[in-house]
């Protein structure tokens, strides 16, 4: 049979008869598919409209999940109920993520997650959908969440240790957590000390992402090595714009104590040595995603103590 390579051509009049081909001459379908992909999309946002900053274009790089959360958009689950807030599978779990980094340093700069299915009108059926960015480079710290965020930082208070605090327990299980379906047990117990009741399962490493910088929850822990640079660019330059960041989870539980989590960020220009493929781009150590340093450091104490006592 014939091969036909599917791409964006210069003219919408040239991308309808390349359509055509693959459609089986259904102009009309062609005609619409391309219409979108042509069309200009408009992005205001006042927050980011008011900033001006010059970024040189030949130090940046960009990764790019079209569709992350792939299972979830093919089996288009539409009723699933969340819990608090979090769902645990579903449409809503779909996102796409658009990451960009330095090439010099591998830091996360500019991220955008686009959560096309939020909520569903029952009448229509249509689905409307929410888009995240934020912006960190040099002095400039900006994101969409900015008239919001105030509110959301008191969780760092809540978090930390006070002097009325009753027992390591109680303290203990003021985090929250969203992790993998697929984790494994040991992480699961040692959170189920540390959070308690208050650790969600749901899929998609940007959904569980997304979680975190929305408030939802304190952290999104992974601990395989089955995510990689494009799934989590984006948000890690949305959390660095609010303060926090994406640790590998690897180096900090074996970390010396000396060592801040800047220098476990989690980098996007570098291959992992000896590996082939995808796995070029994985995440080797798993990940932590947090809003606040200050959590991170306080949540790590607990989770590692706990990890020991699993171990004994």
């Amino acid at each position: 049979g014939e091969k036909i390579i599917l791409r964006l051509c210069p003219t919408e009049k040239e991308t309808v008869e390349l359509l055509s081909k693959v459609l089986n001459g259904n102009k009309l379908a062609s005609e619409a598919l391309a219409k979108v992909v042509h069309q200009d999309v408009t992005f205001t946002d006042p927050t980011l409209d008011s900033v001006e900053i010059n970024i040189p274009q030949d130090i940046l790089g960009i990764w790019v999940d079209p569709i992350d959360s792939t299972y979830q958009y093919i089996k288009g689950s539409a009723d699933v109920k969340s819990n608090q807030g979090i769902f645990p599978s579903g449409l809503q779990c779909v996102t796409i993520l658009i990451g960009v980094y330095d090439i010099q340093t591998g830091v996360p700069l500019m991220g955008v997650i686009n959560q096309p299915f939020v909520s569903q009108d029952l009448h229509t059926l249509r689905w409307k959908g929410q888009c995240y960015w934020g912006l960190s480079y040099m002095e400039t710290k900006i994101h969409s969440l900015q008239p919001s965020i105030s509110k959301r930082n008191s969780s760092d208070t809540r978090s930390q240790l006070t002097t009325n605090t009753s027992s390591e327990a109680e303290f203990s299980h003021q985090f929250s957590a969203v992790i993998s379906t697929s984790e494994k047990e040991t992480i699961k117990a040692a959170l189920s000390r540390v959070c308690g009741e208050r650790v969600f399962p749901a899929a998609g490493a940007g959904y569980k992402s997304l979680c975190v910088v929305q408030g939802l929850v304190d952290i999104y822990i992974f601990s395989e090595d089955t995510t990689f640079k494009w799934d989590s660019c984006a948000p890690h330059a949305i959390l660095r714009a609010m303060g926090g960041g994406m640790v590998d989870l690897k180096e900090c539980l074996e970390r010396n104590p000396e060592t801040g989590p800047d220098l476990l960020q989690l980098v996007y220009h570098v291959e992992n040595a000896g590996a082939t493929g995808v796995d070029r781009w994985a995440n080797r150590g798993g990940l932590i995603a947090y809003r606040s340093r200050k959590q991170l450091e306080t949540f790590l104490s607990h989770l590692m103590q706990n990890l020991a006592d699993t171990h004994t």
